[in-house]
């Protein structure tokens, strides 16, 4: 849902500088039922059950993922842009890569494990999984080295 929203967004609100997205780990995946929702593995509802038996495979996730940023990166091709995304170990697991990782200059983009390190190696950097307040401004250390001082100080 990032690409849709991210480029919703930019088409009411064209007078945009710079765009960072953050995009999720492969395994969440999007249904629609009158909204669009998002669903993961440990969703509890039928939607999901039903997907992740019978049509999820790493294969599908990580060609989703690539799917995405090729499309976000088609889009923003005149604005500048920075990608990173989240990871998970299960991505170790794929045999076959996209062709569209294979096509966008973000096949080697940062990882959430590369600006913080996993949480068996670093757990003084997680809460229950997700970055603490320490993990945090390591993300946020790593963006101000990336993202134009233009796009966050202003005169």
């Amino acid at each position: 849902m990032i690409v849709m929203r991210t480029i919703e967004y930019i088409e009411k609100n064209p007078d945009v500088d710079y765009v960072v997205t953050q995009f999720t780990v492969p395994r969440r995946s999007t249904y629609y039922e009158n909204e669009w929702k998002s669903i993961t593995p440990w969703t509890k509802n039928v939607e999901s059950s039903v997907y992740y038996k019978y049509l999820d495979s790493q294969e599908m996730r990580n060609m989703n993922l690539w799917k995405n940023v090729y499309i976000l990166d088609q889009y923003l091709r005149n604005i500048p842009h920075y990608f990173w995304r989240l990871s998970e170990s299960t991505e170790d697991s794929s045999t076959n890569d996209s062709i569209f990782k294979k096509v966008v200059p973000w096949s080697g983009m940062k990882t959430l494990y590369d600006l913080i390190g996993r949480p068996d190696t670093h757990p003084n950097h997680y809460v229950t999984g997700h970055p603490n307040e320490l993990g945090h401004n390591l993300i946020f250390q790593h963006l101000q080295g990336v993202v134009p001082n233009i796009s966050y100080h202003s005169s």
